[in-house]
């Protein structure tokens, strides 16, 4: 080939190279990571971030894409402070539901349901502990001054996050007491890079083939997926998990506790299986503290403050993906987890919704994403929206002309 020839080659090569990185980016891009580090909450919401979910084929297998605004919610901007109503909603993965379309979520099915005279913020994150929410709500309080405080607390996993994010720890008197930790540097490092990319690493073209390298390697190096090959593999997992979690946690003495992972979530297997364990224990104990942290931190800017009790899929159905062996573990309680929040909130006088009856009396398999998903639907978002409206229509949680009266009154509780 000529000199000429080989430069006509490159080219076309380059032609071909760009026009394609335009139609990956237009037609189906794939996003930087929405997930950065953060020095107090240990992870946050890069503003403007877009994030795509694609659900399993058991799930529809449609592609969702989230957006989030400029102050790191997902949605659109917050409306200025006189428009009407505020209410933030703080949750984990459930509450962020990267896995629905905007208008299905809990957040917004709430608000349509509530009038336009309500805003809804959606403050979820994916991975978030009752923890986090403590440390971000008093900011939250004064900067955006909401009505109405709802946080919806994962009766699957959320007590867990206490000891595995490593941020409280109870003293000698079983106070509430801030620990001194850090995400692990190798991880901040992760979150850094993914979130932020540079060079190349910001090219479409570099994602699908890092994307496509993945899928051969796992092709040729399967990974035996061990939840599987028995349904009951998972819990029996989770509960080893949780022991040794907790071991870790006791015997960190470091001035400074790294986290490895602050998306690792397991079922609260100690809790529902062995309730008297020492981890079991502990770990009732360190929510109740932070259940009342945030009922505190609401009253004090004035705020009211609500709880809602998201079940287990693995309590709540009778037949899924994931189950507990009845016989190998005589304790358990599919009631148990749900329960426990529900009493922490009657004791310390917090309204709330516990979502297990109404999830147990219409099928709760309807309610619940399948495949290993554990996620609640676009159906139990909208049963849930549905009876928290309900809720804070009677108990008049919010003020605005179809309310009669900013009091709250008669029993705290909707089941």
């Amino acid at each position: 080939m000529t000199y000429a020839e080989w430069l006509l080659l490159l080219a076309s090569a380059v032609l071909t190279l760009l026009t394609l990185e335009v139609i990956l980016r237009v037609c189906c891009p794939l996003f930087p990571s929405p997930y950065q580090p953060d020095d107090a909450l240990l992870v946050k919401l890069v503003p403007h971030a877009r994030k795509s979910f694609t659900r399993l084929s058991v799930n529809g297998g449609q592609r969702i894409v989230s957006q989030f605004n400029s102050e790191g919610f997902r949605g659109e901007e917050i409306r200025p402070l006189d428009h009407g109503q505020r209410v933030i909603v703080y949750g984990d993965s459930n509450v962020q539901a990267e896995f629905s379309d905007l208008p299905a979520t809990f957040s917004k099915q709430l608000q349509s349901r509530l009038g336009a005279q309500v805003e809804v913020i959606n403050a979820g994150v994916v991975g978030y502990g009752p923890d986090q929410y403590s440390l971000r709500l008093p900011g939250d309080l004064r900067r955006l001054k909401p009505n109405l405080a709802i946080t919806v607390i994962f009766a699957d996993n959320d007590f867990g996050d206490l000891i595995r994010n490593r941020i409280y720890r109870l003293n000698p008197r079983g106070e509430l007491e801030l620990g001194r930790y850090r995400l692990a540097p190798s991880m901040r490092g992760q979150l850094q890079s993914a979130a932020h990319p540079q060079g190349l690493r910001r090219l479409q073209l570099e994602k699908y083939a890092a994307k496509l390298w993945s899928m051969i390697r796992d092709r040729w190096r399967p990974q035996l997926n061990p939840y599987d090959a028995d349904p009951f593999n998972y819990v029996d997992l989770s509960l080893a998990h949780d022991q040794a979690a907790y071991r870790e946690y006791l015997a960190d003495k470091a001035d400074v506790s790294d986290v490895d992972n602050p998306f690792d979530d397991y079922y609260d297997a100690d809790i529902a299986l062995q309730p008297e364990s020492p981890s079991a224990r502990y770990k009732i104990a360190l929510m109740e503290q932070v259940l009342i942290r945030l009922r505190d931190a609401a009253a004090a800017a004035a705020t009211r403050f609500v709880i809602v009790i998201l079940p287990s899929p693995l309590d709540a159905c009778d037949h899924y993906y994931f189950q507990v062996n009845a016989a190998k573990y005589p304790q358990y309680d599919r009631e148990r987890l749900s329960g426990l929040v529900q009493a922490m909130a009657m004791r310390n006088g917090i309204p709330y919704l516990n979502l297990m009856p109404a999830f147990r009396a219409g099928d709760a398999n309807r309610f619940y994403f399948h495949g290993g998903d554990d996620h609640w639907n676009d159906a139990g978002q909208a049963l849930a929206a549905g009876l928290l409206s309900d809720m804070i229509k009677n108990l008049q949680l919010l003020d605005y002309e179809n309310f009669n009266s900013p009091a709250m009154n008669g029993d705290p509780r909707h089941e």
